[in-house]
């Protein structure tokens, strides 16, 4: 699932192991048996659209270089990094899955800046045979490094943890259930529409609520954003408040698509979908689309979300747009 600028601060990451660090950060969990191909952009290279695929057999290798070869077109890399996450403890006939990494480095048009496979804390280069710097036993990952803490730093400043797996991630989009989703339908029955209508200032009401106080939100709060969300001009007036970088308001989508339950969950799961795509978290951003459109198929929002994934439309851009609702 592709991703996009995903870093939120400028964080200088000159080692080799830093890079490495930060790749489970850019996809919000850590990878096992994976592909992640990052794509550099502008003179400083700086690292931008992300994907993760899983490894491929053999006979697949130059397939997945053709697409690998195709996205980073797409992407408008300059140079591209490729990470490759699996066991290394068998390398007698030199490190694991050179084959897909060569197949790769041969299809694409832009230089392959570094290769680097990854494994139980070490990091091995597929591109460098210098012991000096690229030993044979690997080089062990510093999570104490200055590169390292800062890639955490600045990920923490914005309340994102890194989960122990993709599953997990995804695991974060669906709805709650038990004693919870019981408790969620019976506050959205309780709704007063007419009353609903006339708070023009819930999503600051709510905001404040869940940034001046430690309590979780209320149900009936939740119910009412939920249903508030089912006015396309309230739910777009919102969203373009996401695209201006409401960290706030983010985790308050968030929180309310977990409590919110069908039929009524498919604006506030899409809104969560394109939240999700506005931060270049494409694992998310997907789920929740999906989640959408379960509950209803013509749900056009998720669609559209999908549909830039797709395409690999550019966060940025996209942010552009929704920025031109702010009143």
């Amino acid at each position: 699932m592709p991703k996009s600028s995903p870093i939120p601060d400028r964080v200088r990451l000159d080692d080799l192991t830093d890079l490495a660090s930060a790749v489970p950060h850019m996809l919000g969990f850590y990878p096992s048996d994976s592909l992640v191909v990052v794509a550099l952009r502008g003179p400083r290279e700086r690292l931008s659209f992300t994907m993760r695929l899983d490894l491929p057999e053999l006979d697949d290798h130059a397939d997945v270089a053709h697409m690998t070869a195709m996205r980073m077109e797409h992407a408008h890399a300059d140079a591209v990094m490729l990470f490759v996450y699996t066991d290394a403890t068998d390398r007698e006939q030199g490190l694991p899955q050179q084959e897909l990494v060569h197949a790769v480095g041969d299809a694409l048009t832009v230089p392959l800046r570094e290769a680097l496979l990854i494994d139980d804390g070490r990091v091995w280069s597929y591109l460098c045979a210098d012991e000096r710097c690229c030993p044979s036993a690997g080089r062990p990952m510093r999570p104490d490094s200055p590169g390292a803490l800062a890639l955490a730093a600045a990920h923490a400043l914005h309340g994102n943890v890194v989960l122990p797996d993709r599953d997990a991630l995804v695991a974060t989009t669906v709805a709650v259930g038990g004693v919870a989703a019981a408790s969620m339908r019976q506050a959205i029955e309780r709704v007063d529409i007419d009353e609903l209508n006339g708070r023009g200032d819930l999503l600051d009401e709510l905001c404040e609520r869940i940034s001046d106080s430690s309590d979780a939100l209320s149900h009936d709060d939740a119910a009412a954003l939920v249903l508030r969300l089912h006015d396309v001009a309230f739910r777009d007036q919102l969203i373009s408040r996401l695209a201006a970088r409401d960290d706030t308001l983010e985790r308050l989508v968030a929180d309310v698509a977990r409590l919110a339950q069908p039929p009524y969950d498919a604006p506030v799961a899409a809104v969560l979908a394109m939240s999700a795509y506005l931060r270049g978290d494409g694992v998310v951003a997907g789920a929740a689309a999906e989640r959408a459109l379960d509950t209803d198929p013509s749900y056009s929002l998720a669609r559209l979300v999908l549909d830039s994934l797709a395409r690999q439309l550019d966060p940025s851009a996209v942010r552009e747009v929704w920025l031109g609702y702010l009143p």
